[in-house]
């Protein structure tokens, strides 16, 4: 953690699990969906161009078993009790259905609650935002 003070997401989690603060209430899933900043030469969704990045690793996933093998290559990076989810890509079904419902950023966060509602949307994750989303959620 570079900055004092500020959550990442991975800290969120360990945190709220090992405290047992939200362990009954919260469970902190991801769901791989596109590359925003895939290697050259795929295309950016969101630019229409190539737009690496230094975090440019991977091509555009072409299949599903593409997309879960990039999915696989993160779990490493996820601690604490998180799941993570790979939203569809077979063609001739709805591709990518989470992604173009709920709004097409992969760093999005969203805190639903207990009867289904969208209670925060971050269109960028902060978790240090997030966790006091959860907290007054709780009260």
């Amino acid at each position: 953690m570079s900055d004092p003070g500020k959550l990442d997401l991975n800290e969120l989690a360990q945190k709220s699990f090992k405290q047992g603060k939200y362990s009954d209430y919260v469970h902190f899933v991801h769901i791989y969906v596109i590359e925003p900043h895939p290697m050259s030469p795929d295309i950016s969704p969101y630019r229409g161009e190539v737009w690496e990045q230094q975090y440019s690793s991977k091509p555009q996933p072409k299949t599903y078993p593409e997309r879960v093998a990039n999915a696989a290559d993160m779990l490493p990076n996820l601690q604490g009790d998180q799941l993570m989810l790979v939203d569809d890509l077979t063609p001739g079904q709805r591709i990518n259905p989470l992604w173009c419902t709920y709004g097409p950023c992969p760093n999005c966060a969203y805190l639903i609650g207990t009867d289904g509602m969208i209670k925060t949307v971050q269109t960028w994750a902060n978790p240090n935002d997030l966790e006091t989303a959860i907290d007054d959620l709780l009260q």
